[in-house]
């Protein structure tokens, strides 16, 4: 995959992750993104297919506490997960949590690696490999007609980054 679509992409990913995460929490959400990069996170015991490789380095040595690497900024993020023409095969992008001045994205990345555009995950949303996702959900939530706007932290407290 070319570098500069891999990098519009994810912008992409970006511009369509904040008003949706926002339609669902009370939150002031700030534009300004970071993310926290979680690789290695498919399972990747099967052969590899084509030109598949795999990264297992990446996560080897993140502590328990702080199994990310960031926070990191968008270009950062595409210095790190573009190589040499290879792209993880799906990202899920999701809003983790947020200061004053940040939105922390969460970015779970697939281990495999590929230049082949035919093996990207979730084309039909139009920018490939990047799968928008929203927060998660409280127990028993049914809809924002039904339920309201939730806490981004309804779990309890909030991620220390």
């Amino acid at each position: 995959m070319d570098k500069k679509i891999f990098h519009q992409n994810f912008a992409k990913a970006i511009e369509v992750v904040l008003p949706f995460s926002r339609q669902f929490v009370t939150n002031p959400l700030p534009s300004d993104c970071l993310s926290l990069l979680y690789p290695n996170m498919s399972y990747d015991g099967n052969p590899l297919v084509g030109d598949e490789q795999t990264f297992p380095e990446d996560s080897l040595g993140l502590p328990e506490e702080k199994p990310y690497i960031g926070p990191l900024t968008e270009s950062e993020v595409v210095e790190f997960l573009w190589r040499n023409g290879r792209v993880p095969e799906w990202v899920n992008v999701t809003v983790s949590t947020f200061d004053e001045k940040y939105t922390y994205l969460e970015l779970l990345c697939c281990g495999r690696f590929t230049a082949t555009e035919g093996r990207l995950y979730h084309v039909g949303e139009g920018y490939p490999p990047f799968h928008v996702l929203g927060p998660d959900l409280p127990p028993d939530w049914e809809s924002i007609e039904k339920s309201g706007k939730f806490d981004l932290h309804w779990r309890g407290a909030k991620p220390v980054i």
